[in-house]
């Protein structure tokens, strides 16, 4: 089907050539690797304060307010003295002003007649079941692409430019975090070559440390898809999305509180033709003409950091 799936009549006809009996069903791909986080405690968060936030009134973005609390420490007063206040103090961390986002897919009448069929295993029984898990899918992937494009620019950093990708490094990192007051489950994102670095200098470290609990935990992990173990509290996943800069590729660790995300929630006029809608995610079928529907995915978002210090990018050399 080099033509796409129900998009024209030549790919049709890849569909059905008479040699043996067809069905379509779901190929690998790389961004399977993102789905393998859609799940994860800190995504969760995120989505949970998005929708926290509520919807837009008046504005066009939301500014976020940082205040810290428990911060202070009680001083020796004098009897019969009053303590001198010292006020809150809030900082504003970001500010997002959600824009349209889209990804379109071509369906014709002639294709979904014929092909419909054919559809097997992961793709679901019809087309809007194969449109939804497109949709979604294309919809997180642009989510994590944001996310992982924040590293390059974090004010925090692990790893040395130039360098392969230690466990050192990494302890180092975390620690460092940890003694900015980060105390929840982080999140990590490692490239393949990432992953073969720390692979490789846990092997030869040697002795305690190549037998330690968290290494032998990374090496037994390598048989179950993305994730690669939990070290240091953080979870690591393999991901295809990561930036290069100058030579280097920037993984990162984010936590609860690092990333500010805000969906609006835009819903659809009572004369469109709507296939699904969601908090985050719409889609709605047009008839441009020619005996073809287009099947349009539009997001209302936007992402920004929000505070750096939850988080941190890992460099290390490409190749």
């Amino acid at each position: 089907m080099g033509a796409g799936i129900w998009g024209t009549g030549t790919g049709l006809g890849d569909a059905n050539i008479a040699v043996a009996a067809r069905t379509i069903q779901l190929a690998l791909n790389a961004a399977v690797k993102n789905r393998a986080i859609l799940g994860h405690p800190v995504i969760l968060d995120l989505m949970a304060r998005d929708q926290a936030l509520g919807q837009l009134m008046g504005e066009l973005g939301v500014s976020i307010g940082l205040t810290d609390m428990g911060t202070g420490k009680l001083t020796a007063v004098a009897e019969a003295t009053e303590a001198t206040p010292t006020n809150f103090s809030v900082t504003n961390s970001s500010t997002v002003t959600p824009l349209r986002r889209a990804y379109a897919r071509d369906v014709t009448d002639f294709g979904v007649s014929v092909q419909g069929s054919l559809l097997r295993g992961e793709l679901g029984p019809d087309v809007v079941a194969m449109l939804t898990l497109d949709a979604v899918g294309c919809w997180f992937n642009d989510i994590v692409d944001r996310i992982v494009a924040l590293f390059t620019s974090a004010t925090y950093s692990m790893g040395t430019s130039g360098t392969a990708l230690s466990w050192g490094a990494l302890q180092d990192g975390v620690i460092s975090m940890l003694d900015r007051g980060n105390q929840s489950m982080g999140l990590g994102f490692l490239s393949a070559k990432a992953a073969q670095d720390l692979a490789n200098d846990g092997l030869s470290l040697g002795g305690a440390v190549q037998f330690d609990p968290a290494t032998r935990q990374f090496q037994a992990q390598l048989g179950k898809g993305a994730y690669l173990g939990t070290h240091w509290g953080v979870d690591w996943y393999l991901n295809s999305e990561l930036d290069a800069s100058g030579g280097d590729t920037y993984g990162g660790i984010v936590t609860p509180g690092a990333i500010l995300m805000k969906h609006q929630r835009v819903a659809l006029p009572s004369n469109a033709d709507q296939v699904f809608a969601t908090p985050f995610l719409t889609c709605e079928t047009r008839r441009p003409g020619g005996g073809v529907n287009r099947y349009e995915y539009v997001s209302h978002n936007a992402l920004a950091a929000q505070e750096q210090a939850r988080m941190a990018a890992l460099i290390w050399k490409t190749s």
